[in-house]
């Protein structure tokens, strides 16, 4: 029997990581939190955390900071309690590797 998989809703958030994106020169911009999900996936805290495909998906070294620090939107929804961000195709443009 195959099991779909959970929806995020059903999913609950277990830790957090500072990361910051593969692409080159991100390590000199802001690091972005990440909730690490209880099926072992990490979703981020801000929309900006979403660094590939336009929008849609992710590529990050987990435990790096940024030049600039921590992201204030990602820590500002921590703060708050608020779930991480669903992914938004083509919601900004994004590099490439």
């Amino acid at each position: 029997m195959i099991t779909p998989p959970l929806s995020p809703a059903a999913l609950t958030v277990v830790g957090y990581v500072e990361a910051i994106g593969r692409n080159p020169g991100e390590d000199q911009g802001r690091s972005h939190l990440y909730a690490e999900m209880s099926d072992g996936d990490y979703l981020p805290m801000c929309r900006y955390g979403w660094n590939r495909s336009d929008g849609a998906a992710l590529s990050i070294f987990r435990g790096h900071s940024g030049a600039r620090g921590l992201c204030r939107t990602c820590q500002r929804r921590r703060a708050a309690g608020l779930p991480p961000v669903e992914a938004q195709p083509g919601s900004h443009k994004t590099k490439w590797i």
